[in-house]
């Protein structure tokens, strides 16, 4: 039981700022390198930071028509865009001076969701009546192509080779192919049940979807079904890892499940927190994931559910999270209008300036052999005495 606690204590978040936006913050994306980071919220702004500041002021805020609640940004963090419930579609280049757009385009109904190439030079965006708009950031007349599908877009993948995947409110995971070559669908997946999340490897050989039956679905790139497990509840987040070749994925009941992907879906590993999970991320590399939950609980895993990081309460509901490439840098969104920016480096500084976790383990294993030796011995000793009375009783030993 000694070690079991061990095994389990974390360390303090390694918190590195926090910032509080004028309402809901309801989306945050961090630069794949982990430098930058742009956030969303109710209070009709967008706000762009240096992921590595001090003090966690914005570089600059945006006012836009409607409430931002979808967010993107390239690997370097150059290129950023906002959506919000007016229809607004933002896009804005950094370093340049002041706050203003690049470009900004207006659709017929909210944007439900956004995403954008590691490059920053294809944008996506999907609204509330079924229109996909992708944009080619670079270009003075960035919209390129617009599709409709029938109901309303509610998420939307696209892969570092460049192909785009959509699922549609009324069913069905629909896919397109390479965006530089955009004419019509593919292919169309259905099953009984609407799929509100979806997630691709790189090469897009292999598409995820999660869905509000409470199954996790793997189609491969001709649009058949591999696979399919059951997570228990309707699937709330999903996020996948090429470089592993892992997916997690998290669910209403408050159940996080890591699977391997290929021919098949192999569960690796699971967490349940007791509360339902509002958002997960795996890093591009793999080797961190966090969960975040209803009750605004952020948990921080290595490579597993097995070693878990560290631990953070928010007090509210965490809308969304976002990780650098290498898990280092984690930012968290919650319901307060909160931005939390978390970085790991800070976390491995401040052990460096204190002994180092080496020292501190060490330590804490010679405590516990030094209790379970005298537990042992005590034992021992207890049973040699024991032994005794019992001769001394009537000249024979039981």
């Amino acid at each position: 039981m000694l070690l079991l606690a061990l095994a389990t204590t974390t360390g303090p978040a390694p918190l590195a700022w926090a910032y509080a936006t004028g309402n809901y913050s309801w989306a945050v994306a961090v630069s794949g390198d982990g430098h930058y980071a742009i956030v969303g919220s109710d209070d009709m702004h967008a706000y762009f930071f240096d992921a590595k500041s001090t003090y966690g002021k914005p570089l600059w805020s945006y006012g836009a028509a409607g409430y931002v609640r979808h967010v993107a940004i390239s690997k370097n963090g150059t290129y950023a865009a906002a959506s919000d419930t007016n229809g607004s579609i933002l896009l804005f280049h950094w370093p340049d001076p002041g706050p203003s757009p690049v470009w900004r385009y207006k659709s017929d109904s909210a944007i439900e969701t956004l995403a954008m190439s590691e490059d920053g030079g294809y944008l996506v965006a999907g609204d509330r009546h079924g229109t996909i708009c992708v944009f080619k950031t670079e270009l003075a007349d960035p919209l390129v192509w617009k599709y409709v599908i029938p109901g309303g877009i509610s998420a939307i993948s696209l892969s570092k080779s460049g192909s785009l995947a959509v699922t549609a409110t009324q069913g069905g995971l629909v896919f397109f192919g390479s965006v530089s070559s955009l004419s019509s669908h593919t292919w169309v997946f259905k099953e009984y049940t609407s799929f509100p999340q979806v997630a691709m490897s790189d090469d897009a050989e292999y598409i995820v979807v999660g869905a509000s039956d409470g199954y996790v679905y793997l189609v491969n790139s001709m649009g058949q079904l591999m696979d399919k497990q059951r997570l228990g509840g309707a699937v709330s987040a999903l996020s996948v890892s090429s470089a592993r070749l892992v997916m997690v994925a998290g669910s209403t009941n408050g159940n996080s499940s890591l699977y391997s992907i290929g021919k098949s879906l192999e569960r690796l590993d699971s967490f349940n927190a007791g509360r339902s999970v509002v958002s997960v991320v795996i890093s591009e590399n793999g080797q961190r994931i966090a969960v975040g939950n209803l009750d605004g609980a952020v948990s921080m895993f290595d490579r597993s559910f097995a070693t878990l990081i560290w631990t953070f309460s928010t007090g509210a509901i965490v809308h969304s999270l976002s990780l650098s490439g290498d898990g280092q840098v984690m930012a968290a969104a919650s319901d307060t209008g909160s931005v939390y920016l978390f970085d790991e480096s800070l976390m491995s500084a401040n052990r460096t300036a204190s002994g180092g976790p080496s020292m501190l383990v060490a330590a804490t294993i010679v405590v516990v052999i030094f209790m379970a030796v005298g537990y042992f011995v005590g034992r021992r000793r207890n049973h040699a005495l024991a032994k005794r009375r019992l001769i001394g009783l009537d000249g024979s030993v039981e």
